[in-house]
């Protein structure tokens, strides 16, 4: 009788030990199932900024405008030039090389109320006169031309540079000496005029004093 006691509980502990050697196998199946979690990345840097394409980092600078905005380069000035009948004469904007005296008389050259080869020597302004010392060139053509054709020559330089060098008046001599055209000597102050005849009734006198 004690000996089948003793069986039957040596088989309960037998059952009980493949009972909780099962249960730990089937808990710890369960557990290598599951699978892990994702690791977690951290960045190693910034990062990287998105651009906003509202407001783009690289702008576009607005143009430089040229200090000059005259097409050819050069500068824009006005110069004096006879009509058809060369009784007055005519402002009209064209372009210079430059700034220069030369360049002044270069565009009246190539509008027509200079001839070719006519050049500044120098110049000088004092009190609000301009003094042009021109080459001889200028002096031929003033001798030669008729009293209109004088009249033109003559103001058609000194209306140009009275305006272009904001002065009241001109003195135009020839290397060094007073301009002469065969019978008058110009050497006084001559204010710019738009008209043929030569305004120089008061001229001697008024402009000796004015010189002195």
């Amino acid at each position: 009788m004690k000996r089948r006691i003793w069986i039957a509980i040596a088989v309960i502990v037998i059952i009980a030990a493949v009972a909780v050697a099962c249960i730990f196998g089937y808990v710890s199946g369960q557990k290598e199932q599951e699978p892990e979690p994702p690791a977690t990345v951290e960045p190693d840097g910034n990062p990287a900024e998105t651009e906003d394409p509202e407001n783009p980092d690289d702008t576009e600078e607005p143009a430089v405008q040229p200090e000059n905005p005259n097409p050819s380069g050069g500068e824009s000035v006005v110069v004096y030039v006879p009509d058809e009948q060369g009784e007055t004469l005519t402002p009209v904007g064209t372009d210079a090389e430059d700034d220069s005296d030369q360049a002044l008389v270069d565009a009246l050259i190539t509008a027509g109320s200079l001839p070719e080869g006519v050049a500044v020597n120098s110049s000088s302004t004092t009190d609000g006169v301009l003094t042009l010392d021109m080459n001889a060139a200028y002096g031929d053509a003033v001798r030669s031309s008729g009293t209109t054709g004088e009249n033109m020559l003559i103001y058609s330089l000194v209306n140009t540079f009275v305006q272009a060098r904001g002065v009241d008046s001109v003195i135009i001599t020839v290397d060094g000496a007073p301009l002469e055209s065969g019978h008058e000597i110009y050497d006084y102050p001559l204010q710019a005029t738009n008209r043929r005849s030569n305004p120089k009734g008061r001229s001697r006198a008024c402009s000796a004093a004015a010189l002195l």
